[in-house]
């Protein structure tokens, strides 16, 4: 009975002590639970924190590829750099950033990033400033270059000018001009049909700016149908560029003082009554005309 009694009494020693394990196993397993749910919470907690970090991050990275759109430059080589500087914001903005490590790569990138753009933006803004610089260069040379192409089509008008005077003051000029018939026994006629000879007198005026010595001067007798009466030798001179035919001519020695002078041109019929003009001419230059009616 006594061995019966010990064999329970161990029985109940071995029980006591399972319920006490499985207490205690029940109590860890409790314990454990609570700190998975714990550390889910924590990770949780961390995950989302990540997320919003990472959008808050990528809000920034597109900030910056937008800003890089709205920098404009003219330099092909800062153009090529910014467009891999926004190919990397691109490859950034793809990655998973689901830890710390990870979190602080993106930001260390971002302002990488930041810092590039901002050594564009100083470039741009340089040479912005060097192309304003530029352009007023520009503006001023073409207003300069404009200024002395003026004042050269000036000066060359001037000097047109100045030839145009010269050529007018250094013109000898005919006064005094007057045709008379001349008769066969060298006597002034008032009647065509008596003229032998038409002789021309006239005065060339005193010119103290013209160059003296050997003068030609060239008349030209038109009759009222406008037709020259012309030369023996079919004399011609250059007015205007075009060769006009004159009627008589003679050589003076001109000593820049008043010099009477007289041409002569011999009658052949052709004279007819009416108004015939008397044209005189001196180194291709009309120096006098006057018209005269004949009968």
């Amino acid at each position: 009975m006594a061995e019966k009694k010990t064999n329970v009494n161990s029985l109940y020693g071995v029980l006591g002590l399972l319920v006490i394990i499985l207490a205690v196993a029940i109590y860890m397993l409790l314990d454990t639970r609570k700190n998975l749910d714990l550390v889910s919470a924590d990770l949780a907690e961390k995950t989302e924190f990540f997320r919003v970090e990472k959008d808050s991050l990528e809000g920034e990275l597109r900030d910056i590829y937008f800003r890089y759109d709205t920098l404009e430059t003219n330099n092909i080589e800062l153009q090529v750099e910014m467009k891999q500087q926004q190919e990397k914001i691109d490859k950034l903005i793809s990655v998973q950033a689901e830890d710390a490590y990870k979190i602080r790569m993106y930001r260390k990138e971002m302002e990488t990033l930041r810092t590039v753009l901002r050594s564009y933006i100083v470039q741009i803004d340089s040479l912005n400033m060097k192309n304003q610089e530029l352009m007023a260069e520009n503006k001023q040379l073409r207003n300069t270059e404009l200024r002395l192409s003026t004042e050269k089509e000036q000066l060359q008008k001037d000097k047109t000018e100045l030839e145009e005077i010269k050529s007018l003051a250094t013109t000898l000029h005919a006064s005094q001009i007057k045709l008379v018939l001349i008769n066969k026994r060298d006597k002034v006629s008032s009647k065509i049909r008596s003229a032998v000879k038409v002789r021309v007198d006239f005065v060339i005026r005193a010119n103290k700016v013209a160059t003296a010595g050997e003068k030609k001067i060239s008349m030209r007798i038109i009759r009222p149908d406008q037709i020259v009466l012309g030369s023996p030798d079919l004399e011609t001179i250059l007015i205007n560029d075009e060769q006009i035919p004159i009627s008589a001519s003679r050589v003076i020695n001109y000593e820049n003082e008043d010099l009477p002078v007289s041409i002569f041109w011999t009658n052949d019929g052709e004279i007819v009554p009416g108004e015939h003009t008397v044209e005189l001419y001196s180194e291709n230059k009309s120096i006098g005309t006057a018209s005269f009616v004949l009968k």
